[in-house]
């Protein structure tokens, strides 16, 4: 039987359907950098067709009809592509590269949600400080919290100390970390978190602004994350060799310091590795008039050693294992004790002598990790395994705050695992974005005892297990919604112990020890604005877990009337902050803007107030409010200038009445203005301004006629640093900073601030430092 001729048409036009619909559009899309660039949105002009590029950068479009197109792809901080493509073949392959966009919304950021992603596509505030701008202002100083304050706003100015004892973010405390490593003791307080590593091993910092819980407990203020230096892909052997000296400009007796960082870097075949060490010798410390800076907690004769190392292996283009390790130290060796001073009258100086007890400063501070990440573990899923190690060891200067006189040192060993998903999804044009999720845990043992073996903070043994997910999402293109929760569940083992005596707490209670179990469920949503580069608007709301320095309350213990004494009866409640925020970003040609208005509370509080002598949490109720603004213009290709503004205030309320909160917290209005010039291609000239205005809320305490501790009135004070460099080559540059040049006589905020003698010392004089570089 002969089958009917519309049969066989029938046939062959199915034959033809399922031909046409084999068609299929693949490919991979890189930055110029040839790193694979996901969440772009691809499709093709005129039609519905359309996909998201995955973690590895390649994308997949079905079902296409044979024709001529125009391929468009499209994501926040990279120029919009346009291409022709011609679909005939079963099967067409392309290789795309995206060019990012000449505005700061392409710069990437990773802290702010445990995953790769551009400024534009947070909403948020952030700051960068990058690589150029550490390598500049390393060569006028190496102190670590003096050139975050210069570069941050809402970062309180640098103390001149060993220490960042009053230095907070928005007026709140911060979590410190090193390529995510927690180095900040929340559980006890040392305020030698910053100070943590060596500024020579940093790629960038990311600040992170606002209370956040991504990384747990601690960032009631925000995060700052110290970004390690990478290795140098392009060769199999390269380095570098720095050496640098300084010293006063006002009295170069004693005062004369070296430094040498030597660096090797490169790649060989799959692995590539980065190996760093960095010798430093400070000397003493003058100020504008030439007098010896007091030697408490300060940067004078301290001996400081960085060793780094990181080595890495690509299995393939989606497989790599990664392991680093840091060794910090830095200690002093004065020559100088403290002499005389008396607060609002006279600062505390250095003279000839020998200091009792043990040497101040960090023995060591030992990080490291092992990494493995996979950029497609199962479907449009990369993965993050992160396991670390923390090992912190830091001893204060000899006092007889404690009876008898004694070093207190902190001791704190952190080991963790972070487990971290991420998985894209893709709906619609309209509707795409991933979602980023898995699970921390932490062991954090943190105590605070006399180096003679005197316990004067128990081992507090923390263990944290705690999942999470953040969502991302474009809706209609333009709008980014972001919204996340976490769950904190921690246990907090505390043995039983006996406080001890000093300052005027008379000690001897007997504590019983117990667990402190704590749980809390914290939320966070933001929403930006992203089509349009000129005006880049966001909204957000954030919250924050913190276990606000028990050390402090444990060894504050007193007895109890009814009953034995147990941590059951001492408040250890934690605190949770939320962060309310408004702000924009603004690039329009050569111009670049960005502010924000921000709003902090919290119902239970983290200032300290003097009790006969002795500095006690006050857990009160707390608003804290402010705005930033900060605007950049590209006058020349080699003229530029950049200034910032922050304004933060906030009040407590106690038993229904609200006062202010001390200056140890809020800090003065700030104002920083650069300057960056070359006169000649090889030849950089870079001047820094910095303003920290006037704070003076309080009034003498109408009981002792004196401040309150922290209250203390704030004078404004104005300084200006110098950088410049000449390169001789490529390879070969010399350098010049100079610190205070106009040789302003200060006392830092902190110094006005504490209203306590052994914290009133004039800020550093004029100083330089003079070094070479040479690459190969």
């Amino acid at each position: 039987m002969k089958m009917k001729p519309y049969l066989v048409l029938c046939f062959i036009a199915l034959l033809v359907t399922l031909q046409t619909t084999a068609q299929k559009l693949t490919g991979t899309i890189r930055d110029t950098a040839q790193t694979a660039v996901p969440m772009l949105r691809i499709y093709l002009a005129g039609t519905q067709k359309h996909a998201l590029s995955g973690p590895d950068g390649t994308f997949s479009i079905h079902n296409i009809k044979p024709g001529s197109y125009k391929l468009i792809a499209t994501g926040t901080g990279y120029n919009t592509l346009e291409q022709p493509v011609t679909i005939t073949d079963s099967i067409t392959t392309l290789a795309l590269t995206i060019q990012p966009s000449d505005v700061g919304l392409n710069e990437v950021v990773v802290t702010a949600s445990r995953n790769r992603e551009t400024l534009g596509t947070v909403p948020s505030s952030i700051t960068i400080i990058t690589g150029k701008q550490l390598r500049e202002q390393s060569a006028i100083t190496t102190d670590i919290n003096q050139l975050l304050s210069m570069n941050v706003p809402g970062l309180t100015l640098g103390t001149n100390t060993s220490t960042n004892k009053g230095q907070t973010l928005r007026g709140r405390g911060m979590l410190i970390m090193i390529d995510g490593i927690p180095q900040s003791t929340p559980l006890r307080n040392g305020d030698k978190d910053m100070r943590s590593i060596d500024v020579s091993v940093i790629e960038r910092v990311e600040v992170i602004k606002g209370s956040t819980a991504i990384y747990g407990n601690g960032a009631d203020g925000g995060i700052i994350n110290f970004i390690t230096i990478k290795a140098n892909p392009n060769k199999r052997f390269s380095g570098s060799t720095d050496i640098s000296a300084g010293g006063s400009l006002t009295s170069a007796a004693n005062s004369l310091g070296a430094r040498v960082a030597q660096q090797f870097s490169g790649r060989l075949n799959k692995f590539d590795y980065v190996v760093a060490g960095t010798y430093e010798q400070t000397g003493v410390n003058k100020d504008a008039k030439g007098e010896v800076i007091a030697p408490f907690q300060s940067l004078s004769q301290n001996e400081n050693v960085n060793l780094f190392a990181k080595l890495g292996y690509n299995f393939n283009d989606n497989n790599r294992l990664e392991v680093m390790y840091n060794y910090y130290r830095t200690m002093q060796n004065s020559s100088y004790v403290d002499s005389g001073g008396k607060f609002g009258q006279r600062p505390i100086i250095g003279v000839i002598g020998t200091n009792p007890g043990d040497k101040q400063g960090t023995p060591y501070n030992h990080n490291a990790y092992v990494n493995f990440t996979s950029k497609n573990i199962f479907r449009n899923t990369s993965l993050n395994v992160n396991l670390y190690y923390q090992d912190f060891y830091t001893v204060f200067e000899y006092s007889d705050f404690y009876a008898p006189p004694g070093n207190s040192a902190i001791t704190s060993k952190k080991m963790g695992a972070r487990v971290n998903f991420n998985t894209l999804f893709n709906f619609h044009p309209n509707l795409h974005g991933d979602v980023t999720w898995g699970i921390d845990v932490l062991n954090d043992k943190t105590a605070q005892p006399l180096t003679d073996g005197r316990p004067f903070v128990p081992q507090m043994n923390m263990k944290n297990l705690a999942p999470y997910a953040q969502l991302k999402t474009y809706l209609f293109k333009d709008f980014l919604v972001k919204a996340g929760l976490r769950y904190e569940n921690i246990r907090l083992d505390i043995p039983d112990y006996t406080t001890i005596k000093f300052g005027n707490y008379a000690g001897g209670v007997f504590v019983k020890g117990g667990n402190l179990p704590y749980e809390a469920l914290v939320f966070n949503a933001g929403l930006r604005y992203t089509r349009f580069p000129a005006f880049n608007p966001f909204v957000s709301y954030s919250q924050s877990f913190s276990l606000y320095d028990l050390g402090r309350t444990l060894r504050l213990a007193k007895a109890v009337s009814n009953g034995s004494t147990s941590i059951k009866t001492i408040e250890t409640k934690a605190i949770i902050t939320n962060n309310y925020e408004a702000g924009f970003n603004s690039n329009i040609g050569k111009f670049n803007a960005s502010g924000s208005y921000f709003i902090s509370t919290s119902n239970l509080g983290t200032s300290l107030k003097d009790v006969n002598g002795v500095a006690v949490p006050e857990r009160a109720p707390e608003r804290v409010q402010g705005f930033e603004i900060t605007a950049g213009y590209q006058f020349l290709p080699n003229l530029s200038a950049n200034a910032a503004y922050t304004h933060v205030e906030g009040k407590k309320e106690v038993n229904g009445v609200k006062t202010w909160l001390p200056t140890t917290r809020i800090t003065p209005d700030k104002m920083t203005v650069n300057v960056n010039y070359s006169p000649l291609k090889q030849w950089d000239l870079g001047v820094y301004y910095i303003y920290s205005g006037v704070r003076k809320r309080f009034d003498p305490n109408p009981n002792t006629k004196e401040y309150d501790l922290g209250a203390g009135p704030v004078g404004d004070f104005s300084l200006v640093n110098l950088y410049t460099a000449y390169r001789f080559n490529s390879a070969a540059s010399i350098r010049l900073g100079v610190d205070n040049l106009l040789n302003a006589d200060y006392y830092p905020v902190m110094s006005q601030a504490r209203v306590r003698t052994d914290s009133y010392i004039k800020g550093s004089g004029a100083r330089f430092n003079l070094g070479f570089r040479y690459n190969f």
